[in-house]
């Protein structure tokens, strides 16, 4: 039977039971002549239990009816006791009409309640499984329950680690003093800061009663109205608060208000899954972004572009709003502004320039560049906002900005800190934490590293005229010259390009000191022009990076293999490479991958080293260490394929031994000079870019004021011992 068939059936029974009582009691009356017509009303009360306040009058009426023609058969009308029995049924059978009106409104009210809960939570079921932020949670919350529930207004805080609660959705936010309760302490004196600290709801019937407890809160509401205040707790803590006002009358009874409390429960589980989503959310969002930064980023020799995908990545995935600023002189320039809405950064970009910047400001991005230290904010309280303004425009402008947290970190170049990039969120209603910090320093690392390469591109460019110049420019930009001399190294290095009418290649060779020992690298990018010119610089890039960590040169070349196997879509690209790790102590450890393996002359004798060989970078490169010895004098050549190819008039491969008789002996720059020299006219012109490394094995102390610290390493190179 259902819910509907089983109230008709006690509501038809009710009545029947009833009659069956009164009828009982008269003929009880008569057979015994009890005089009984006082307890005819018994009739009603039984009727009223179930039935409704129509039928329950009927059998009243019976029973008085009955209880009046009871005093013809015990010959009492009209006598005292007549009439106290016949009053008695009169007021029992009122009684009883209005208990079964009031039990059919309760009854009503409970089956009202139990239907908008049953409706409300299916309907939460489904809005709240796809959310995965809190303010996605809060605002599936109050667009469904506020709704539904008739709210006046509906807001849901969140308790802040500084102990502040602060809104994340406002529905029916209004009237000269919201603002000022964006945000309200846990230890304040207001109903929400109350509720939430004892964990325990606060139900207010009207403004009377909420101004008689608060009377700061007199006038805020602009009409009657009732208010109840739901703490979230979860395991004993309270993370929360949810807000609600309605018109009078529609919030009255203990089950309704029970109701409420229901769904701060819901609301609670909601926003805790949230959480957990958010925090799996960014650690895999900091993951991704960070890989395709170091190819993104490496793509471009573009200023404006590189300054442009810095704010691509960033928004909307890691921030709401995104800022890059850079030094102009002794100013701080915003050069790129964007956020997660097109129209609200064309809004924006409207404002660029119209306050200026304090340079000496104590917070923000003038004291970020000035100490290059980096600032998180949490939470962004309103006191920051009055903090940062330059005047009333500005907080106003600010405050438009509804920024619930935000970051700024420095852009470290080679020559020092360049500027910042400032992010932040505000509509998602994130965070940041500390593990963003982290992240987002390596991250402005890429960008500085990518604005240096693209600053120095440009600076050759300029100089130069033609596609091939400007490839050379921006091959030269990142292949800069070693420092002559490094620990007990002494160091030269050359790169030629091929004939005049050739595209430029993708050579390349770098030296990082790090780790206590000299890490060498050389290679040849697969292909020409400046797409070789740009998988060089990420194949830079990442050993720059790798050399600071990775505790062997078979483990960079792993991690630039990883690299390039994400970056290079074609299978026919690769990238040769032989790296060298050299100790103190002249101890020798060699990977060559796809690459011609390092000459070594000792003693004036030259000798190939004996290196295992391994496949090119970006196809699987599973290089194996082999290891050597230098000894004082000692020298290594790396070179790259333009000099085994290096062929003379008549088409046949150069003679190399006269070359290594030069490279024996002599200051390295001269050797190297040298070498070139009789390349040139034994060839007529080289048919491939060629790159050498030399370096001689030298542990005696320097001269005065030579360069050999292994602890500072050179201009571009990010080693440390």
């Amino acid at each position: 039977m259902t819910g509907i068939d089983s109230r008709l059936s006690r509501a038809t029974v009710a009545p029947g039971v009833g009659l069956l009582v009164l009828v009982v009691a008269v003929v009880a009356d008569l057979v015994n002549e009890l005089q009984l017509s006082g307890t005819y009303v018994t009739a009603a009360v039984v009727a009223s239990v179930s039935a409704s306040a129509r039928r329950t009058a009927a059998v009243a009426a019976l029973a008085v009816a009955a209880a009046a023609v009871s005093g013809g058969w015990n010959d009492n009308v009209g006598e005292t006791a007549w009439w106290w029995r016949l009053g008695g049924c009169v007021v029992g059978g009122i009684a009883s009409v209005v208990a079964a009106g009031l039990i059919a409104r309760y009854q009503a009210v409970l089956r009202h309640t139990a239907h908008l809960a049953q409706a409300l939570l299916d309907a939460l079921a489904v809005e709240l499984t796809g959310a995965r932020t809190v303010k996605e949670v809060a605002e599936s919350f109050v667009g469904e329950a506020a709704t539904r529930l008739q709210a006046t207004s509906a807001s849901i805080y969140v308790l802040d680690e500084d102990g502040m609660l602060r809104s994340v959705t406002w529905m029916g936010r209004g009237g000269p003093q919201a603002d000022s309760y964006a945000e309200v302490p846990l230890d304040g004196d207001l109903p929400g800061s109350v509720a939430a600290r004892e964990q325990r709801p606060r139900h207010y019937s009207g403004r009377r009663a909420i101004e008689s407890d608060f009377p700061l809160l007199a006038g805020y509401y602009p009409d009657e109205r009732s208010l109840h205040l739901l703490p979230l707790v979860h395991r004993g803590d309270t993370i929360g608060l949810l807000a609600l006002t309605f018109p009078p009358a529609v919030v009255r009874s203990a089950e309704e208000q029970s109701l409420l409390v229901s769904l701060a429960g819901a609301l609670t589980g909601a926003i805790v899954r949230a959480r957990r989503l958010e925090a799996d959310d960014a650690a895999a969002q900091r993951t991704f972004l960070l890989a395709e930064a170091s190819l993104s980023l490496s793509r471009s020799l573009d200023q404006e572009s590189t300054l442009a995908e810095v704010c691509r990545l960033l928004v909307p995935r890691f921030a709401d709003w995104c800022a890059v600023s850079l030094l102009r002189g002794a100013t701080l320039e915003t050069v790129v502004l964007q956020h997660r809405d097109p129209e609200t950064t064309e809004w924006a970009e409207g404002m660029r320039g119209a306050f200026p910047v304090n340079m000496d400001a104590m917070t923000g991005a003038p004291a970020v560049v000035r100490t290059g230290r980096p600032e998180i904010y949490p939470f962004v309280p309103q006191e920051l906002i009055e903090t940062a303004a330059v005047n009333d425009e500005h907080a106003a402008v600010l405050r438009r900005l509804g920024l619930s947290s935000a970051v700024i970190v420095p852009l470290r170049g080679r020559g020092g800190v360049i500027g910042a990039v400032s992010m932040a969120h505000a509509e998602s209603g994130r965070h940041y934490s500390d593990d963003d910090l982290g992240f987002l320093g390596d991250l402005a690392d890429r960008v500085a590293t990518a604005l240096d390469t693209a600053a120095s591109f440009r600076r050759q460019s300029e100089r130069l005229t033609g596609m091939m110049k400007v490839a050379e420019a921006a091959q030269r930009a990142i292949l800069a010259p070693p420092p002559p001399r490094l620990g007990p190294l002494a160091l030269s290095a050359r790169y030629v390009s091929a004939a005049e009418d050739a595209h430029v290649g993708g050579d390349l060779f770098e030296v990082v000191p790090a780790l206590g020992r000299i890490r060498l690298l050389i290679g040849d990018v697969r292909g020409k022009g400046l797409p070789a010119v740009r998988t060089a610089t990420l194949v830079l890039g990442e050993f720059r990076a790798a050399a600071t960590r990775e505790s062997d040169v078979a483990a960079i070349a792993a991690r630039i293999d990883g690299q390039l196997q994400h970056y290079l879509t074609d299978e026919e690209e690769f990238v040769t490479a032989c790296l060298v790790d050299i100790d103190p102590d002249g101890g020798v450890s060699v990977v060559c991958c796809g690459h011609p393996a390092p000459l070594l002359t000792s003693g004036g004798t030259w000798r190939d080293l004996d290196v295992e060989p391994a496949p090119p970078l970006g196809l699987g490169a599973k290089p194996l260490l082999t290891s050597d010895r230098l000894g004082p004098g000692d020298r290594l050549l790396l070179y790259t394929d333009g000099l085994l190819e290096a062929r003379d008039a008549q088409g046949a491969f150069v003679d190399l031994e006269p070359l290594r008789a030069i490279a024996a002996q002599g200051d390295l720059p001269d050797v190297l000079d040298a070498v070139l020299a009789s390349l040139r006219a034994g060839t007529g012109g080289l048919h491939d870019d060629l790159a050498l490394l030399l370096v001689e094995y030298d542990p005696l102390p320097p001269a005065p004021g030579a360069h050999d610290s292994l602890i500072t390493p050179r201009a571009g190179a990010t080693g440390t011992p």
